[in-house]
């Protein structure tokens, strides 16, 4: 950790950076670690123990997630892409290499077209630029969800939270493939055999990256980080050298 001070008010169990909060753990240069949807920075717990060696793992919960506050305003990629920005900055990182998942995925591409200087590197998992990525059942499955969740909120001001991150799955992330040539930086995409997302959606982000590559891993669905970290850990590894 010498070589990057900054990062010692978070080692585990971490503390709140600006608006978010923020965990680090293992040794070495740092990568970011950007969660899902409903979910925290937990959701890497498997792949931390394969990366920790290597890496300075930085695991942030996003706005309204894990123990980050909502804050007043619904809940958006882009404005939550700005949230790692400014605790980025305020660890005096940049050009770090970012790792996405679902959510996290669709985060960090706003990042790097939002921030491009922050970001040195992208392994994006189970990501997607618009609603329409997902396969047709998880789509309608998510909208129907919503609608649910939406209309008991009403009633029950408990669920408002689980409405908002539903409702980001149904209108976000709105990213123009044509922007992700201006991303400069190596870019791996990474997708499940059974993912819910689209093939030929993944296929699209790879190819509309200056630099992407796209992977499927065989034999698992959405979860990766869960279902294969393993393999996960290797294709960052081999993306970072």
């Amino acid at each position: 950790m010498s070589d990057h001070p900054p990062l010692l008010p978070i080692r585990f169990p971490g503390a709140r950076i600006g608006d978010l909060w923020a965990v680090a753990t293992g040794e070495g240069p740092p990568l970011v670690l950007l969660h899902g949807n409903s979910e925290d920075h937990h959701v890497f717990d498997a792949l931390v123990p394969m990366l920790a060696s290597r890496y300075t793992l930085i695991g942030l919960d996003s706005r309204g997630h894990g123990l980050s506050p909502r804050g007043g305003v619904d809940l958006r990629i882009a404005d939550m892409a700005d949230d790692v920005a400014a605790t980025l900055q305020g660890l005096g990182l940049a050009g770090v290499p970012v790792l996405g998942f679902s959510d996290g995925g669709n985060i960090a591409l706003e990042l790097a077209l939002r921030h491009p200087d922050l970001v040195g590197a992208l392994v994006l998992v189970g990501a997607n630029l618009f609603p329409g990525g997902l396969k047709p059942v998880s789509k309608v499955t998510t909208d129907v969800a919503h609608a649910v969740a939406h209309t008991t909120a009403r009633v029950l001001p408990g669920l408002r939270t689980l409405s908002q991150r539903l409702g980001l799955m149904v209108t976000d992330p709105n990213i123009d493939p044509a922007a992700l040539g201006r991303i400069a930086v190596p870019a791996l995409v990474v997708v499940g055999e059974r993912d819910v997302i689209r093939p030929e959606h993944s296929r699209l982000i790879a190819d509309s990256l200056a630099r992407g590559d796209l992977v499927e891993i065989p034999g698992v669905g959405h979860m990766i980080p869960r279902e294969a970290p393993g393999e996960l850990a290797a294709l960052v590894r081999g993306l970072l050298g």
